[in-house]
């Protein structure tokens, strides 16, 4: 319901660019049932995270939380990185990329970091974050601790949009049309200008952009198209009118109750049996026909956003028809809701087996050591296995032993993964007594001890024992005594 909530606002906006052909419900009616509100707080989503006294890493820490700790939102830094949180010894601040955000952040007022007074402690030399080592259980990870990361700029989630213009009118010093005017700007396709801010003005929305070699100007979002810069992913124009679905693999938001019309332009996502998967300006993913999109040509199209590496954050103010749509906020002092960077994950042990399929008993392709981060790729149906990316080419890992970071809202999920079964072997961590038959009452072979894999060669009828093969000789070993590892099913079974 939330989200369909929030795709109906957001039509809003996309209204004005005609986006859409059907109306929604929320704007056209006056009755139509409100959205509740839920008051914003970020979920600390990392075994211990930091909060600081004021928003960057080279404030002090004041208080140290665990995992799954709830902090109730006070304010936001103009980076839209660091958030002030409630806490129980008072204010404090966080990194959003070590959270979970929940809740309705159009309301968040912004905090200006001038009102801080100079931090107690500095970078360390050469401006790079603290490193230290953290111990979890049994194994330690080294890398960048909590929150000290350095603010992400530039690319935050590398699905930005800005604006072409459609329709020739005045450049204008300010968000009004007896604003003065240094000159026109004409129609021009091969140019999406980066969006430096918005207003809500007379009626409708202006988007101040930054055009090369004139300056930055508004201009009036009516006679505008959003588009996607398209920086690191491809983009796509629709070709003809068509109904977003779920997708093959059963992702996506929309469902094919909503029209989206030609000439819209959106991000692609994936491509499979013949369909795109494509996310549009208000976040919403759904899958169309490949005939019914073309993937758009860089060549084509100069952005000067993909060069510069400018963000195209959106300082709150802009409201429109009364509703508040998720990239462009309502409200005085609004800010968007929290943008995560790219899914990707933290190896949260030691050394962590990267594996040809989503379950222990695939082999095993790499090795990787704790603090490493892997881009996440997909899910699989049981969310436990995230499909992960790198040097050994694409792995997948238990979600136990990982941090996971960034927005994971539109990863596809994966329901048909296959990959290379283990051979079976029992996990031997300590020192064992491998005994002649599987009854402790029948004498023993000798011991063995770990940490070593054996592999198995029979299991007993109770399931209780297998016998595995050792350099000094076969043997058998109580099943709880050590940790199962690949396919057993074909393993024979052997009575008494």
């Amino acid at each position: 319901m939330k989200v369909k909530a929030r795709f109906l606002l957001l039509l809003a906006v996309l209204s004005l660019f005609g986006v859409f052909a059907v109306a929604s419900p929320v704007l056209a009616g006056g009755n139509a049932q409100q959205t509740r509100f839920v008051s914003p707080y970020l979920v600390a989503n990392t075994s211990f995270l930091n909060i600081r006294s004021g928003p960057g890493i080279q404030y002090t820490v004041v208080l140290t939380v665990v995992g799954g700790t709830e902090l109730p939102v006070l304010g936001v830094a103009n980076d839209r990185t660091w958030y002030q949180v409630s806490t129980v010894i008072g204010p404090g601040w966080v990194n959003v990329q070590y959270t979970l955000p929940r809740g309705d952040f159009t309301n968040v007022p912004l905090v200006s970091v001038d009102s801080f007074a100079q931090p107690a402690v500095g970078l360390p030399q050469g401006g790079q974050p603290n490193v230290g080592t953290v111990g979890f259980g049994t194994g330690t990870v080294t890398g960048a601790v909590a929150d000290d990361a350095i603010a992400v700029g530039g690319f935050t989630n590398q699905r930005e949009f800005g604006v072409s213009v459609t329709v020739a009118h005045p450049l204008r010093g300010a968000p009004s049309s007896t604003s003065s005017s240094p000159q026109n700007i004409n129609p021009d396709l091969s140019v999406i200008y980066t969006i430096l801010e918005a207003a809500n003005a007379e009626g409708f929305t202006w988007f101040r952009v930054s055009i090369p070699g004139i300056g930055n100007y508004w201009v009036e979002g009516p006679k505008t198209q959003l588009r996607p810069y398209a920086c690191q992913l491809s983009a796509v124009r629709l070709s003809s009118d068509t109904t977003p679905g779920i997708g093959p693999d059963g992702s996506g938001t929309l469902n094919g109750n909503v029209v989206v019309r030609a000439g819209t332009e959106a991000y692609l996502l994936d491509a499979r049996n013949g369909q795109y998967k494509l996310e549009f300006f208000d976040g919403s993913v759904g899958w169309v026909p490949e005939t019914a999109a073309a993937v758009r040509d860089r060549s084509q199209v100069r952005v000067e956003y993909c060069t510069t590496g400018r963000p195209s954050t959106i300082p709150g103010g802009v409201a429109v028809g009364g509703q508040t749509p998720g990239a462009v906020t309502g409200g005085t002092g609004g800010v968007p809701r929290p943008r995560l960077t790219t899914p990707h994950v933290v190896v949260n042990t030691g050394f962590l087996n990267i594996r040809s399929g989503p379950g222990a008993q695939y082999t095993i392709l790499a090795t990787v050591a704790g603090g490493t981060e892997l881009p996440v790729i997909g899910v699989y149906s049981d969310e436990v296995w995230y499909l992960v990316e790198g040097r050994f080419g694409r792995g997948w890992v238990n979600i136990d032993f990982v941090l996971f970071r960034g927005d994971g809202s539109t990863l596809p999920i994966i329901r048909d993964a296959t990959g290379f079964i283990s051979a079976p072997v029992a996990v031997v961590s300590t020192s064992l007594v491998l005994y002649a038959a599987p009854n402790v009452s029948l004498g023993t072979v000798g011991s063995v001890t770990g940490p070593l894999d054996l592999p198995i060669v029979a299991r007993s009828a109770d399931g209780l024992w297998v016998q595995v093969r050792t350099s000094i000789g076969f043997g058998w070993l109580l099943v709880d005594q050590v940790l199962l590892q690949g396919d057993l099913s074909l393993v024979p079974i052997v009575n008494g």
